[in-house]
């Protein structure tokens, strides 16, 4: 077996994880990680976003929505130590399908934290920078009044209160990360989900992009790897336990930089690139960057891309999956 990275786990108790979602964009970075440092994986998804799947011998599939009660039977047949949560309805559709919305981000995560509380089984909660909403100008700390404006942002919300609750009533060990704008390739391209995601996805069928709100947004964006990181150092650190954490890079990217960006690593000349910009989405603040001070100190989270690495190698990644 290979040596497990001291400044990646701190908690040799943890053997097997479940990680839901694990077929997404950051389920599956999760799984990738995990089972590098040779850490079981009960992988849960139900494909109906996700594609992403490993064979490898450490990984067991569950094939099943986070809704489904009869999941947790399956669950049982496990000595699952702790509990990665990814799953999720994507925010770009949480409008039109509200109820959809709510039934996985609340209630399904609700029924998978009774779970775990009843089980005594730790978890790590994705939550989003979703819900700050509008906020002031500048970098946001998660004190930071709560101003949810989708619905996705807040179920969200509901799930993290959710989980204080069972923490005092049952004792439940949770830890909150609230993951500000997260790319990669694990996204299948799309027009609703992932800021970074719709802005390539277009750019790849051609010279014209339509951005719905102004160019002038701010964003945090986070590659899915140092997410990951971010995510398996918050696992297997007992101290974070109990903590809402901001997971970002602390850098304000423009939509009009992002835009830039993407057309020079495409090789494109950004003079050639046809923006229309549209009436913005209801809930959508024009500023959502990190104050990452606290994700530095108590869980010695650095990120390692900057937006052009990060983007170079989500578009070799997109290419090499293409061919």
């Amino acid at each position: 077996m290979k040596a497990i990275n001291p400044e990646m786990t701190t908690d040799p108790s943890i053997k097997t994880v479940l990680v839901t979602g694990a077929a997404g964009l950051i389920g599956s970075a999760v799984v990738r990680l995990l089972i590098s440092q040779d850490i079981r994986v009960v992988a849960c998804d139900n494909f109906s976003i996700g594609e992403w799947r490993s064979d490898d011998s450490l990984v067991r599939w569950e094939q099943v929505d986070i809704t489904n009660p009869l999941l947790f039977d399956r669950l049982n047949t496990y000595a699952i130590n702790a509990v990665v949560h990814c799953a999720a309805h994507p925010g770009g559709r949480s409008l039109s399908e509200p109820v959809e919305d709510v039934k996985v981000n609340a209630l399904g995560s609700m029924q998978l934290f009774e779970w775990c509380a009843r089980t005594g089984i730790p978890i790590v909660y994705l939550s989003s920078s979703a819900v700050y909403g509008h906020q002031p100008y500048g970098l946001i700390l998660e004190d930071a009044p709560l101003n949810p404006g989708t619905i996705y942002a807040v179920c969200k919300v509901a799930s993290e209160n959710f989980l204080q609750i069972l923490g005092e009533g049952y004792g439940l060990k949770w830890t909150v990360l609230r993951l500000f704008a997260t790319y990669g390739s694990g996204h299948k391209p799309s027009t609703f989900q992932g800021i970074v995601n719709v802005m390539l996805t277009q750019l790849l069928s051609g010279n014209k992009v339509v951005v719905r709100g102004s160019l002038n947004r701010e964003r945090d964006l986070v590659y899915v790897d140092d997410a990951a990181s971010a995510i398996v150092k918050s696992l297997f650190n007992n101290n974070v336990q109990g903590h809402i954490i901001n997971i970002g890079t602390g850098t304000p990217v423009s939509i009009l930089s992002l835009i830039e960006t993407l057309s020079r690593v495409l090789g494109r000349q950004f003079t050639d690139i046809e923006i229309i910009e549209e009436a913005g989405t209801v809930g959508d603040p024009f500023s959502n960057v990190a104050d990452c001070t606290k994700s530095r100190n108590i869980l010695g989270f650095i990120p390692r891309y900057d937006l052009e690495r990060g983007l170079t190698e989500l578009i070799k990644q997109r290419t090499y999956q293409k061919n």
